[in-house]
């Protein structure tokens, strides 16, 4: 038989049952329930299946496109943990698979909770398909960013890897963030989604972040450190909500959106003044 489990398939159909259909692709013969069919069937059409193992653990077809596969790997979201096993993801079938704890980290409180996201694709042996990590040059060479990310911008990404000196982030378009241990604010587990502060940007897919914390905690220091600068600058700076990230970024070290946060917490406090193109500290008596 020439059929490997997490792979997509032309088969004909055979014969129609109450609550199947029966295909067939050369000698290899499968059934696709009609409850996996995306639309009625009739007997001789030609159809795309994908070959999978059901909960029935049964070999059967369906023309329902899972979110990953073999060829297409992509990220799906971590549906439950099982001790001893590993956990299973969501891939858009009615069974949900497995990533093997042996692809996991070694340290427990590093594993994926539900809800986190992975880079999966699927591999099939004789009888049973598992989802499989993309490991970190295997994203390299599989997502391709079109445009590089930009210094100063904060963006969402996910925890790919945990290494000895600091985590391996991924983005939906595959750009590669590192992240030292000193720049990142707590201990964090893979496929966890994490709000990323760009510090460097290397080439089209690399580049160096610091993770933020969550905005309330961060709005104080970032506070403070505006007001430090202004201080230092005699009162007044270039800055403004309208100046560019590079520029904010330069400057403080932080990104736009939590600059333009902390400025307006000091402008209802009365202590700054906001005009055009820069701030100005307002001096108390």
């Amino acid at each position: 038989m020439d059929i490997k489990l997490g792979k997509h398939y032309r088969f004909n159909v055979k014969e129609i049952r109450p609550d199947s259909y029966v295909v067939a692709r050369h000698d290899a013969v499968f059934e696709l329930p009609k409850s996996a069919a995306s639309e009625a069937l009739e007997v001789g059409d030609i159809i795309e299946g994908f070959v999978y193992v059901n909960q029935a653990k049964k070999l059967v077809v369906t023309t329902k496109r899972p979110f990953i596969d073999a060829v297409r790997p992509g990220l799906v979201e971590v549906v439950e943990e099982k001790p001893g096993l590993g956990v299973f993801v969501n891939i858009g079938l009615d069974k949900d698979m497995l990533v093997s704890k042996d692809d996991l980290p070694f340290i427990k409180k590093h594993w994926p909770q539900k809800g986190d996201q992975l880079f999966c694709y699927l591999k099939g042996g004789r009888n049973q398909i598992i989802a499989r990590l993309v490991g970190r040059y295997k994203m390299a060479e599989l997502f391709k960013p079109e445009t590089p990310l930009e210094a100063g911008e904060t963006i969402t990404a996910y925890v790919g890897l945990i290494g000895e000196e600091g985590l391996v982030l991924f983005t939906k378009e595959g750009h590669e963030v590192f992240v030292y241990f000193k720049h990142a604010r707590e201990e964090h587990r893979l496929g966890e989604v994490v709000s990323v502060a760009i510090t460097h940007v290397k080439d089209q897919r690399h580049a160096n972040g610091r993770l933020t914390a969550q905005k309330e905690t961060m709005l104080d220091s970032d506070a403070e450190r505006i007001l430090e600068a202004l201080k230092n600058a005699g009162g007044k700076m270039a800055l403004s909500d309208k100046s560019s990230p590079e520029a904010i970024f330069s400057a403080l070290h932080m990104s736009k959106a939590a600059f333009k946060r902390a400025l307006g917490h000091l402008y209802k406090q009365g202590l700054v003044r906001l005009e055009t193109g820069e701030t100005v500290l307002i001096q108390k008596d």
